[in-house]
């Protein structure tokens, strides 16, 4: 065994929005489009994009199959979105091409959907481990943290060793996305920017940082 299995590790790897049809937006193509209010999907009032003109941002990654044994115990999973001072950020559910493309359909672990929580503590856990690179974050911009929750977003969700076998199977590609909207609402539109996403868990060391840019290079994949 190696070292990189002696201990359980949760290997998650980010990619480029995988399947391009979910939710169907203008602007859609690209990871980082700005959007101003649209008709809400779920009209729910604590949804502030959409009420609020906003960021819609979206990323793939991936988690290869994992053998149950290399699997941690109890795990969450970890999202963390360095964003603007003036901005906020909203974590939707990850999602799974198992429908239409332009709708998707909402991962479930342990027979609940994904969803998130705020969390200050691991939005100061990835600061920690993006400054051990040597890089600090401009000083217009701050971390923001989710760790996943109960559907209702009130407590954190951990998951077990067999739920996530279960989920993850011979491979999971999923599509996640955020809306950052005005921290002091504003009607006016918020110009794109280049972000910096930290993917990790609770219980694994493992753990990545990945810039998504407002514009993609030529030839990325």
């Amino acid at each position: 065994m190696t070292t990189a299995l002696a201990e359980p590790d949760l290997i998650i790897r980010p990619c480029l929005p995988p399947f391009g049809g979910i939710f169907d937006l203008p602007g859609r193509e690209t990871p980082v489009a700005t959007h101003m209010p649209h008709a809400p999907f779920e009209n729910l009032e604590e949804h502030l994009h959409e009420h609020l003109p906003h960021l819609h941002i979206s990323y793939g990654f991936e988690i290869a199959r994992h053998e149950l044994e290399h699997l941690p115990e109890s795990t969450h999973l970890e999202v963390v979105m360095a964003i603007k001072k003036e901005h906020r950020v909203d974590c939707n559910p990850i999602f799974v091409n198992r429908k239409n493309a332009s709708e998707g359909e909402c991962l479930k672990i342990g027979g609940e959907d994904v969803h998130w929580i705020h969390s200050e503590d691991t939005a100061r856990k990835a600061t920690e481990l993006f400054a051990r690179t040597g890089r600090r974050l401009p000083e217009d911009m701050y971390f923001s943290g989710f760790l996943t929750s109960t559907p209702d977003e009130r407590e954190t969700r951990a998951y077990t060793r067999e739920e996530l076998f279960e989920a993850i199977g011979d491979g999971l590609l999923v599509e996640q996305h955020f809306q950052a909207t005005w921290l002091e609402p504003r009607e006016e539109p918020i110009d794109p920017y280049d972000v910096i996403i930290y993917l990790g868990s609770t219980d694994t060391r493992y753990h990545t940082f990945f810039r998504l840019p407002a514009i993609v290079p030529l030839g990325a994949s």
